[in-house]
């Protein structure tokens, strides 16, 4: 197991349910291959640098994680084919 933390950017016309089911789903997937979810910190609406996917803005969402190196391919794999997540940044901590 190693420990990792997610960045999320999701779509900005999401409500409270909406990114609260991102987190539960991201969180349910990580539990169920054998991992842990650390702490969730949600950094709210803000403004993006660049345009992506022709938004201005996004909702930031942290995630600190154990998980199986071997499980990483399911996770970004259902996080690339979730329309409402428009960025998302996994990286190893030491």
């Amino acid at each position: 197991m190693r420990n990792y933390e997610l960045v999320l950017i999701l779509h900005p016309d999401l409500e409270e349910e909406g990114v609260a089911e991102v987190r539960e789903r991201i969180g349910d997937l990580v539990t169920s291959s054998g991992g842990q979810v650390l702490g969730v910190d949600l950094w709210g609406r803000r403004r993006l640098a660049y345009a992506i996917a022709d938004q201005l803005e996004g909702t930031y969402v942290q995630m600190r994680l154990t998980l199986d190196p071997s499980q990483l391919s399911e996770l970004e794999r259902v996080m690339r084919l979730d329309s409402r997540i428009i960025r998302r940044l996994l990286v190893r901590m030491d």
